[in-house]
């Protein structure tokens, strides 16, 4: 139910007139920002009515609000304001019941909306107690990451190239559906040099048969490596790098109040102030159980739950001493890492008219339109490393290698040797390493954009009938999945 109402809504009062006015301000009682930061399972409702003026000041009228939602036909909302003693709102008490408006069938440019009453609960300056208006509330977008922490430009030229996008999207796919795949098929993408693995001899896919996780043939060294690989070059083109997330972020307010004695003040945008809030939900009509995992997975009792135990287990040096590198990488990629993805994915859009399309792009499809860099839905291998969060989480899971190292040298000194291969900082194949060279793709053509197309293909044409045909929701966004690691 929290879904339906939560996020930044901009909210118009009116009095009751009923004469007819020619000038529409006569009618104005009120216009702010409302915003709706909890609405939990229960039907608690928090959050805050700002009628910021421009630009914003430090006595702008703030109430803080509290309130309860039904869950009905339509929904009801109920909830006070009261005003904040640091704002001239110091004394308000405002009483609001709306209710959700329902869709219309077939609307165009439809927008969630709230419609109700209000009344002034107690009197205020020169403002009696007990005057009732009507007011209206209008549903803002989700404010994504790239406009709240944008990455810069250079860094987009290079991630959201055609060539990246594909190496990102055909590297995963391969090592990931190598094992559903038929024999064709595999011989097809060998044929290209696409195998997942340096060689023929070493094929390390990270999928079973059946669709588990293989944590014992190095693969999850692979996926620690080419994503370090990828970081480096990024930040090399930085002079400040992106850094990682300490910590997985917990769930925080939607709006995050300036503090005015900062000499450089910049006010947090409202629904979305550090780039880390969680977008909402959305729905697929064809999919009920990927929409309950996305429902499951945007909730605050998966993050406190499951998402900080995991935050701390892959942080506990006693346990990250019990695993090689490779056991480490499998276990974060099919846990935290699979589900940090979803937990911040957005509703994909099409790039070109902006419509959701809850399905996602369809594989087979690369029409240069998807290479627009305002793909980039964090919920799939062709776009997700475009969105500011990838570098967030990647950056958290990068980390995790340093502590699996620190561990190892604490419990087994002299067991774990560093080394450099291709620029990037790692380990020497041993005891608890597994590969001497991790698998980033082919040696020497990773990036020829026609042959990762005609891997593109081989993987994911429909029209072939090639044994064991990948269908959209077997192989759609993998990241939809993950096993727990009690």
């Amino acid at each position: 139910m929290s879904h339906q109402i939560h996020g930044v809504w901009t909210y118009r009062s009116f009095f009751n007139m009923t004469e007819h006015v020619d000038d529409f301000n006569e009618l104005r009682f009120g216009q702010g920002e409302l915003v709706f930061e909890v609405a939990n399972e229960q039907g608690d409702l928090r959050g805050q009515l700002a009628f910021r003026s421009a630009p914003p000041r430090q006595d702008d009228a703030r109430l803080s609000l509290f309130g309860s939602m039904e869950n009905g036909t339509p929904v009801n909302i109920r909830f006070q304001g009261e005003g904040l003693e640091e704002t001239t709102a110091s004394g308000w008490v405002y009483d609001y019941v709306g209710y959700l408006v329902p869709n219309w069938l077939d609307g165009v440019n439809q927008r969630k909306a709230i419609v109700g009453s209000v009344i002034r609960t107690v009197p205020h300056g020169d403002r009696p107690a007990g005057v009732v208006g009507s007011f209206i509330a209008v549903h803002h977008e989700f404010l994504e990451p790239r406009d709240v922490i944008p990455l810069p430009d250079k860094v987009i030229d290079l991630v959201a190239a055609r060539h990246h996008r594909l190496h990102h999207t055909i590297w995963h796919s391969v090592r990931n559906f190598w094992l559903i795949l038929d024999d064709v098929q595999r011989d097809k993408i060998r044929a290209l040099d696409w195998q997942p693995g340096e060689n023929l001899e070493n094929e390390r896919p990270a999928i079973s048969e059946i669709g588990t996780p293989i944590t014992n043939n190095g693969s999850g060294e692979d996926f620690l490596f080419m994503h370090r690989q990828m970081i480096n070059e990024v930040n090399s083109l930085l002079e400040e790098p992106i850094r990682g997330w300490p910590s997985i972020p917990a769930p925080g307010p939607l709006v995050i109040e300036p503090n005015y004695e900062e000499p450089n003040l910049k006010l947090r945008p409202p629904g979305n102030p550090d780039g880390f809030t969680l977008p909402p939900a959305w729905f697929d009509p064809t999919d009920e159980t990927t929409n309950r995992r996305i429902m499951t997975l945007k909730t605050d009792e998966h993050y406190w739950s499951r998402m900080r135990w995991w935050d701390r287990e892959f942080k506990n040096p006693h346990y990250l001493s019990t695993l090689s590198l490779g056991q480490l990488g499998s276990l974060i990629e099919w846990t935290v890492h699979n589900d940090m993805h979803m937990r911040w994915a957005s509703v994909p859009r099409d790039p070109s008219t902006g419509d959701p399309i809850p399905s996602g792009r369809h594989d087979e499809d690369i029409d240069p339109k998807w290479d627009n860099p305002k793909y980039d839905f964090l919920g799939e291998f062709y776009s997700s490393h475009v969105n500011p969060v990838f570098w967030r989480l990647h950056g958290w899971v990068d980390e995790r290698i340093n502590d699996w190292f620190k561990a190892h040298n604490q419990s087994h000194p002299g067991e774990v040797e560093s080394e450099e291969i291709d620029g990037v900082q790692w380990f020497k194949k041993g005891k608890w390493v597994q590969n001497a060279h991790p698998w980033v793709g082919p040696a020497h053509s990773h990036h020829d954009v026609g042959k990762m197309e005609e891997v593109n293909k081989i993987l994911f044409d429909s029209s072939q009938t090639l044994g064991k045909t990948l269908t959209h929701q077997t192989r759609k966004l993998t990241w939809f999945g993950s096993f727990v690691n009690d």
